[in-house]
C-alpha cells in the first residue's frame, strides 16, 4: 500500500468528520490504521473522535499519545491531547506535558501555555494559572481566544486572595 492511499483514505475520513457522519468516519480510521498503524495524524483524528463525540478517555489518550509518537509535526495533536488531559482531571501530567513541548515549533504555544494554566487553577496554583494565562496571551493573534484568557485571569483573580492580587502588583 503506498502513502498516497493513506492519505486518501485519510482525507475521506476527515470529510466524514466534516459532514457529521462521525461512526462512518471513525470506522474508516480504525481501518486506515490497521493498514497504516504509524499514520500519525489518523491517530489523531481517532483521538479526537474518541475524547469529543464518544467520551472514551483511555482510547483517546492512546491514540493521541499515538498520534504525537508517529506526526510529531502535526500541530493538532498537541492541543487535542492538552484538551483532553484537563477533561481527565490530568492537572500534573498536564503542567508536566506543556513543559516538555512548549519549545516544540509546531505545537500551538497559546494552546498550551492556556491549558497549563487551567490545570494550575484547577489544582489551586493561582500565582502559576496568572503567569500562565499572561504568557498565552503573548503566544495568541486570535481575538475570540484573547477573550476568553482575559475572562480566565479575571476569574483567577476573583479566586486569588488579598495578599496574592497585591503581589500581582509588583510583578
Amino acid at each position: 500500500m503506498s502513502d498516497n492511499r493513506a492519505e486518501n483514505l485519510f482525507f475521506e475520513a476527515d470529510q466524514l468528520i466534516d459532514e457529521n457522519r462521525i461512526i462512518e468516519a471513525k470506522e474508516m480510521l480504525i481501518d486506515l490504521l490497521a493498514e497504516f498503524p504509524d499514520y500519525g495524524r489518523a491517530h489523531n483524528h481517532l483521538g479526537w473522535l474518541y475524547n469529543l463525540k464518544f467520551n472514551n478517555y483511555p482510547k483517546a489518550k492512546k491514540h493521541l499519545e499515538l498520534a504525537i509518537k508517529f506526526a510529531p509535526d502535526y500541530h493538532a495533536a498537541y492541543s487535542n491531547y492538552s484538551y483532553l488531559l484537563i477533561d481527565m482531571n490530568l492537572n500534573d501530567e498536564m503542567i508536566t506535558f506543556g513543559n516538555k513541548v512548549r519549545q516544540i515549533s509546531t505545537a500551538d504555544k497559546s494552546t498550551i501555555f492556556n491549558k497549563m494554566a487551567q490545570a494550575y487553577e484547577l489544582k489551586g496554583e493561582f500565582m502559576n494559572a496568572h503567569k500562565h494565562y499572561k504568557l498565552a496571551i503573548k503566544e495568541t493573534l486570535n481575538n475570540k481566544t484573547l477573550d476568553s484568557i482575559y475572562a480566565s485571569i479575571s476569574r483567577v483573580k476573583k479566586k486569588m486572595s488579598l495578599i496574592q492580587r497585591l503581589k500581582l502588583i509588583n510583578q
